[in-house]
């Protein structure tokens, strides 16, 4: 398996996360279809009874934070809110769009651990993790997020899904979700951000095992040169199943499941 770029260096610079929001605009299922966009509002009503009183929301990877403002919409405004994401501008636009008493915003690298603020703001927190599982090695990062979690606190995450019962079967029938123009551009910007410089190729999309899960199906857009080989993305596309597995090895509870009628997106409403 070739080396794989820090998904971080897709959105570490302005130009990347605007052509990152391009992609969004494009190819998004999430912007395309109705029934994705009302399957980020149907946990309101569950949550309203886990948090009956003020509450900190904390938006980990929260891109320009479109898919948290459709859970607001129908929940009580957050006493503070934290708009954390690996690109500082795109959190900051997420802190000035979503509602909040007092906000912040702050640069995170999910790969290593939570932002040190997190521990300081009044609990109980409502932890959100929309749109990063597919890209990050999910049982890890499931268990740092699960350590810092206290009594009264929630994480809501979501899982883009392979809608089929065999992961590898779902793939296929997505892949044309990430083998795109907009993509390409995106990723062979990133390409060329590279430091030091790759050697010229070409970008190729396939399904490939995950490394780390082999029944674990992920789409990958590999740098093919003769010199150098780079996975440039991944998307990991797990089985409901498999995501119900993670949160029982994190040491989860699941309190509520949230499908997309085609099965290609879910969320999961989890407390220690």
């Amino acid at each position: 398996m070739p080396p794989e770029l820090p998904a971080s260096a897709l959105y570490s610079s302005p130009s990347l996360g605007r052509l990152w929001q391009k992609v969004h605009l494009a190819c998004s299922p999430f912007l395309r279809r109705p029934a994705v966009r009302r399957l980020y509002q149907k946990p309101a009503p569950r949550l309203r009874r886990y948090l009956p009183g003020p509450y900190s929301l904390i938006a980990l990877g929260c891109a320009d934070g479109i898919k948290e403002s459709l859970l607001l919409k129908n929940l009580p405004k957050p006493a503070y809110l934290l708009a954390a994401d690996t690109n500082l501008s795109l959190a900051r636009r997420a802190a000035h769009r979503l509602p909040g008493r007092k906000k912040s915003s702050c640069r995170i690298d999910l790969t290593t651990h939570l932002p040190s603020p997190i521990s300081h703001l009044p609990r109980p927190r409502l932890f959100t993790l929309f749109g990063v599982l597919p890209n990050l090695n999910p049982l890890p990062l499931l268990r740092r997020v699960s350590r810092t979690l206290r009594p009264g606190d929630l994480l809501l995450f979501s899982a883009n899904l392979a809608p089929a019962r065999s992961g590898f079967a779902g793939a296929r029938k997505i892949l044309h979700q990430y083998d795109n123009p907009p993509t390409r551009r995106w990723l062979e910007t990133a390409v060329k951000s590279c430091r030091p410089k790759l050697p010229k190729g070409r970008l190729e999309f396939g399904i490939h095992p995950d490394p780390r899960q082999n029944s674990l199906a992920r789409i990958e857009a590999r740098w093919i040169s003769p010199k150098k080989g780079l996975t440039v993305f991944s998307s990991r596309r797990p089985t409901v199943a498999q995501v119900e597995s993670w949160i029982r090895l994190a040491r989860l509870k699941k309190l509520a499941r949230f499908l997309d009628p085609r099965g290609e997106e879910g969320l999961w409403l989890v407390a220690r």
